[in-house]
């Protein structure tokens, strides 16, 4: 009985000839700029054509892996990359060959086979001069090892997404990342990506604005920078966005308070009454009232653990730190917060909710839930305000200007906000209990404000806060 087997993917050709033909998937195609892998076989039965079956097999599979990081990372393989891998996978095929003398005729009958069949040139290059120079570094290796020292840890689709824009920015500007050298690069680039950034227009038809391009032009120093550091580039590339001024000839400086406005305090009241009435996610409201009773980030508080709220005790308080399923942003951001009057009542709610849970608010513990958590809070927020400097980070500033009108010292304010405490007598000296009795303090003084403003309200007046009528002129003007 003789057992007959048809190979996958091998056709036959004239006089007894086969042909390996495999069709890419449409992604990697689109890579590749070709649709189909196909490869004329030297062997023809038996043993031998089963092993180049295999062989040929595993080709496809490595450049349709290759094809599909590429495509996954929105980008082309820097040359250097690219040299690496096929350096690596010379030496791989240089493996399997047998029954030659030496390593250099082994090296020549690979490339015979890879000229033959017209194989990738960069691999052909690595098979025949392996000790070749390096292709140059460029900003596609800056951006990916800028990926891996500096945002490793980072959670959330925030930072990654603001990588992806401003190389985008880079490219529309200065061109492929992966043709930018770093030793080429020079101050005419710097200045050039500058002026085509403060050119951009936003969707709402407004420009970017300065300081907007000075965050996004920290981040391209930042890359080039540690690639300088990482690929020993010192004394052959200099970063030339060291310095380089951005603010607009004769334009007004803008500063952080510039950006966002503290919360109105008819707005404040309608949407403390919205968000302790009934809402489809009630852990919404209780987020809310945290980030205005504390001040915190909205991170800070959709991160927060169980085992990092104490309510009880002399000093009720939260814990921000770092931990693996969230990340502070500067190490001043480590502090403990008191919890006040409604803050801490919304605190004990959400650990009674949390039962059983290792995440406070475990249905945002994930990639993106601070994110999330701010753009449904907006929704609400948006029934009460218009104003594009109004937002949920805007409580910040509610309860920053809180601690200034209740006379609270500078230090005790940073410590609550978690800024930089300037000199070491204030960061470093002092027990934790002293200083949160001192928080604590300063922070009873700042909600005593807030209790005095909701005081002088009707009853009339809070229970219509949320009335349809309460955003229309003249009534607005009677209800509050």
């Amino acid at each position: 009985m003789v057992v007959v087997m048809k190979l996958k993917y091998v056709d036959e050709l004239s006089g007894g000839r086969k042909r390996f033909r495999r069709r890419y998937p449409q992604a990697v195609a689109e890579v590749l700029g070709e649709s189909v892998f196909q490869v004329a076989m030297k062997a023809r039965e038996g043993a031998e054509l089963f092993t180049e079956h295999a062989k040929l097999l595993a080709e496809f599979e490595k450049i349709v892996a290759k094809a599909k990081r590429t495509a996954a990372e929105q980008g082309q393989l820097s040359p250097l990359e690219h040299w690496r891998e096929s350096v690596k996978e010379a030496e791989a095929l240089m493996a399997g060959i047998r029954g030659v003398r030496d390593e250099h005729e082994a090296r020549q009958v690979l490339a015979d086979d890879l000229r033959a069949r017209k194989a990738d040139p960069v691999l052909y290059k690595a098979v025949v001069s392996p000790e070749a120079e390096e292709p140059p570094i460029t900003m596609q290796d800056a951006k990916e090892v800028y990926r891996v020292e500096r945002m490793a840890g980072a959670h959330g689709r925030n930072q990654k997404n603001r990588l992806e824009r401003i190389c985008r920015r880079i490219e529309a500007s200065l061109g492929p990342l992966n043709k930018i050298a770093l030793v080429d690069l020079k101050r005419e680039h710097a200045r050039k990506l500058r002026d085509e950034m403060l050119a951009t227009k936003k969707k709402d038809g407004t420009f970017l604005s300065p300081s907007s391009v000075r965050r996004e032009l920290d981040m391209v120093r930042a890359m080039v920078s540690v690639a300088i550091t990482e690929h020993d580039l010192q004394g052959k590339a200099h970063n030339p966005f060291d310095g380089l001024e951005v603010a607009k000839v004769n334009a007004a400086p803008e500063t952080e308070w510039d950006k966002r406005d503290p919360l109105p305090r008819d707005v404040i009241l309608a949407m403390r009454e919205r968000m302790t009435g009934k809402l489809r996610e009630p852990a919404l409201g209780i987020i809310w009232r945290l980030l205005e009773g504390t001040g915190c980030r909205g991170a800070e508080v959709v991160g927060l653990r169980v085992e990092d709220v104490q309510i009880t005790g002399p000093y009720p308080h939260i814990r921000v730190q770092w931990h693996e399923d969230r990340r502070v942003k500067t190490k001043v951001s480590i502090r403990s917060v008191p919890l006040v009057g409604d803050a801490l009542e919304a605190a004990k709610e959400a650990v009674e909710n949390a039962k059983g849970e290792r995440m406070l608010f475990p249905r945002y513990a994930h990639e993106g839930g601070p994110d999330a958590v701010s753009q449904a809070l907006m929704k609400h927020l948006r029934k009460f305000t218009t104003n594009k400097r109004h937002v949920v980070y805007s409580l910040r500033h509610n309860m920053k200007d809180l601690l200034v009108s209740a006379g609270v010292p500078e230090r005790d304010e940073h410590r609550i906000l978690g800024h930089s405490l300037g000199g070491v007598g204030n960061r470093v000296y002092g027990g934790d209990e002293a200083k949160l009795r001192a928080a604590t303090e300063a922070m009873e003084r700042a909600h005593a404000l807030i209790v005095n403003e909701r005081s002088k309200l009707t009853r009339f007046q809070r229970l219509n806060l949320t009335h349809p009528l309460w955003r229309k002129g003249p009534r607005r003007a009677a209800l509050i």
